[in-house]
């Protein structure tokens, strides 16, 4: 991107202060990050998987951006090989989705059939949808800072298949954090992506070269005009977007209300027409036994 104002008369990384306007939880922003700070994102990923750096050989993004031409629909979930033998997409979900439990599935799949149609499935590489959000995505659900969902036995819980799953990290949740999640710096990851400030989040990378490598990128989208006419852009695009679905949730339920409503009334009609009919045939009844009866005395 190109630089639009003077360093001379720019704030830097170190010396910037007050709110950031565009931070980790814009998806755009978070995958311009990572695809530029392998440090970064080696520290991400070995947060999420519970591994040790050590244990990483290599991680490749294989749907890089590219900011100069990427447009405000742009799709911003990221798409990882870890090691060569295993497919990751971690994706940010920020807005509410009453349907996010049917997409994250539909997007886990077709991750997952990453073979081509004349190949073995023993190559079949094990795949992980990783959801970042600060949302209560599962109605009912009892609140928790790190979910992992597998294939299993409902009755002996036995594992399917350790090869296919969701992990979810709600941000919201940081209070139901394990001793584990800690050690394993999802806490820290987690106050990353919360850090609003420049103040917090230059506490937190404090000592955190990598880190202070992400604040640096995300300093630079902030201060660079054509950078933030996009991140923008995408996010105008994203409240629209959920507008329309919170519009056309909300639509489609006063609808189904107001339907419901009509046959409500509609059956109380008809329960009312019946009724009415019941109370007449009896009427009529006791009509024609009384004629009976007089019938009978007088014969």
């Amino acid at each position: 991107m190109s630089k639009s104002k003077d360093k001379s008369q720019t704030p830097t990384y170190e010396t910037a202060t007050g709110k950031i306007e565009f931070t980790l939880t814009s998806d755009m922003m978070f995958h311009y990050v990572m695809q530029k700070s392998k440090n970064a994102l080696l520290g991400l990923v070995c947060a999420l998987k519970g591994i040790p750096p050590t244990a990483v050989k290599d991680i490749i993004v294989t749907n890089p951006i590219d900011l100069n031409s990427a447009g405000k629909e742009t799709i911003m979930d990221i798409k990882l090989i870890l090691n060569s033998e295993e497919i990751m997409n971690i994706e940010l979900q920020v807005y509410p989705d009453k349907y996010w439990t049917s997409r994250s599935i539909i997007y886990l799949c077709r991750a997952y059939d990453n073979i081509g149609k004349s190949e073995n499935y023993s190559l079949v590489k094990p795949t992980t949808l990783f959801c970042i959000t600060d949302k209560d995505l599962l109605q009912n659900a009892e609140p928790e800072f790190y979910a992992k969902y597998r294939l299993s036995n409902l009755k002996n819980h036995r594992l399917y298949t350790d090869k296919f799953g969701i992990n979810v990290l709600q941000l919201n949740h940081t209070e139901k954090a394990t001793n584990e999640d800690i050690n394993n710096n999802l806490v820290y990851w987690a106050n990353l992506f919360k850090a609003t400030t420049w103040e917090e989040f230059k506490s937190l990378a404090k000592n955190h070269p990598d880190i202070e490598e992400v604040g640096n990128l995300i300093f630079e989208l902030n201060y660079d005009n054509q950078a933030k006419e996009l991140l923008e852009g995408q996010r105008r695009y994203r409240e629209q977007m959920n507008s329309q679905y919170t519009a056309g949730y909300t639509d489609a339920e006063e609808k189904a209300n107001a339907e419901k409503e009509q046959l409500h009334n509609k059956i109380s009609e008809q329960e009312a027409t019946i009724a009415n009919k019941d109370a007449k045939i009896a009427q009529l009844e006791a009509e024609l036994a009384k004629f009976q009866k007089s019938m009978h005395t007088r014969y």
